[in-house]
This record gives structure tokens, C-alpha cells and sequence, in this order.
């Protein structure tokens, strides 16, 4: 006889937006991370005044912090260096040889590039290093 009138209370449902807000969280975190070089190789550069920009079209050659060689985003063995500066120096015998080496790379590891370098017949080499501002 009598109607009962229940109502269903109205409720919003947040763990689907919890969820997708928790992976826009980690994906983020995880994107600031992967720091890298536009050629792909974090290297710190040494800071200089005197820096002059070379052109793009010469050999260059980037050699990490533990001292792991990069051509073209490739790494590669101290021997190889030889073939492929020797490759570009058949083409154009006024190749310059740019070495981007990371301020924490040792010694003997550039002059092993160097000398290979020189090897294949390269002479004009370039050390890479950043503007030094003021």
C-alpha cells in the first residue's frame, strides 16, 4: 500500500581518473630522464672562449665519458675510425676531422683517436668544446 521510494545516491567514480592521471605521472618522470644531445651522445663539452663553428660536412667523430667512440650515433672500435676517415678522405682530401670529446675523457683516449686519424691521412683535425660566456 505503500510506495516505497528509494533512491539511488548518486556517486562519481574517480578510480579510472586516479589511473590515468598516476600514468601521466610516471610517463613524465620517466620522459625527463632520458636526457640527451641532439646527436643522441651526452657529452659536456669543455668550455672555451676562443670557439668557432665548423661546417657540418666533416668527419665527425664523438668520444664518451669511459671513452666509447660514436660515428653517426654508432658505436664503434678504434680501428674502424681508420677505415672511415680514410673513406672520407678519398672523397675530399680537405676533410676536417672534428673529435667532440666529453670534458672527463682521458688523454691517452684522443690522441688514440687522433693518431688514427692521421693515419688514414687526415691532418686537419678540430677539438669540439662550447662557447664560454662571460
Amino acid at each position: 500500500m505503500f510506495k516505497t521510494t528509494l533512491k539511488k545516491k548518486s556517486s562519481i567514480n574517480i578510480i579510472p581518473m586516479i589511473d590515468v592521471i598516476f600514468f601521466l605521472l610516471v610517463f613524465f618522470m620517466l620522459f625527463t630522464t632520458f636526457r640527451t644531445t641532439p646527436t643522441g651522445i651526452d657529452l659536456q663539452l669543455p668550455k672555451a672562449v676562443t670557439v668557432s663553428e665548423q661546417d657540418s660536412d666533416n668527419l665527425i667523430i664523438d668520444i664518451s665519458e669511459n671513452g666509447d667512440l660514436y660515428y653517426e650515433n654508432k658505436k664503434i672500435s678504434i680501428n674502424r675510425i681508420r677505415e672511415i676517415a680514410a673513406t672520407y678522405y678519398q672523397n675530399n682530401n680537405n676533410t676536417i676531422a672534428i673529435i667532440n670529446a666529453d670534458e672527463q675523457v682521458l688523454y691517452k683516449d684522443i690522441i688514440a683517436v687522433m693518431d688514427n686519424l692521421r693515419q688514414s691521412g687526415i691532418y686537419k683535425l678540430a677539438l669540439a668544446a662550447e662557447k664560454k660566456e662571460y
